[in-house]
């Protein structure tokens, strides 16, 4: 390389890294974003803890990743937090530094409304769902949870907890973190790993996913938080559980 396309070279790169850097959030978003999912499939022993018996293998995993979800994601913000404090000029390279920036916050009342008039619309899609036979051996995910109530009512409470963290981590520190760049084109860059990571659920569960996305997405900018995301999805995925028992003779 002569020395010539060199100078043209490093220099175009150099420039076109500073400017993925003004703000630096997104950028620090998606490279821990992309690390939260991707760590944990290559030392998945990690997060084998030995917390309850053989049969409660999967609620294991599942309050694990939801812990996982969110411990990574929280410490970024609370470096960035601590470090705007002792130099409040990193703000300018990041803007977001607190919680409440990722919708860590009760939100707005607008926001809540809007949950229940999304459940009832989703209510209809999971009725139908119900009667579909690959949604029926699904659901629950956890099978020992149709052989009594008090199981059932425990894997719902994991599931609680493993929702809290996918949407933090989702509709939380990824949406919220991209907002700045991004603007409501967010939602749809947030939605397309949601809609990946369906891959493997039942077909029109897994294309679903990507409009169930945008929705949540929209609710979460709307409300300025990702809980209103939290309850809305737990619900539609308890009464999924639910209905699939019922529909398949009931409780064991």
């Amino acid at each position: 390389m002569n020395s010539t396309t060199s100078k043209r070279f490093l220099p175009y790169y150099w420039e076109e890294l500073k400017k993925l850097l003004r703000p630096a959030g997104p950028l620090v978003v998606c490279a821990v974003y992309s690390f939260v999912l991707i760590f944990p499939r290559y030392h998945r022993k990690l997060f084998r803890l030995n917390l309850f018996e053989r049969q409660f293998r999967l609620p294991e995993k599942m309050a694990v990743d939801g812990l996982w979800f969110l411990l990574l994601p929280v410490v970024i913000i609370l470096i960035l937090r601590l470090i705007s404090i002792a130099w409040p000029k990193i703000k300018e390279t990041f803007p977001q530094h607190r919680f409440r920036d990722f919708g860590f916050r009760l939100g707005r009342g607008v926001g809540w409304r809007d949950v229940a008039i999304f459940f009832a619309i989703m209510l209809g899609f999971v009725l139908f769902a119900v009667f579909q036979k690959d949604f029926t051996r699904t659901y629950p995910l956890f099978g020992l949870a149709r052989e009594s109530l008090k199981v059932f009512l425990i894997w719902e409470a994991v599931h609680l907890l493993h929702m809290f963290g996918w949407e933090f981590l989702n509709r939380g520190f990824l949406l919220f973190g991209l907002e700045p760049k991004l603007g409501r084109w967010a939602i749809l860059a947030s939605a397309i790993p949601f809609a990946l990571l369906h891959i493997g659920k039942p077909e029109l569960e897994a294309y679903g996913s990507f409009i169930a996305a945008i929705a949540l997405g929209w609710l979460a900018l709307r409300s300025r938080s990702f809980l209103p995301c939290v309850f809305l999805h737990w619900a539609v995925a308890f009464t999924m559980d639910l209905l699939a028992i019922i529909r398949s003779g009931g409780f064991a």
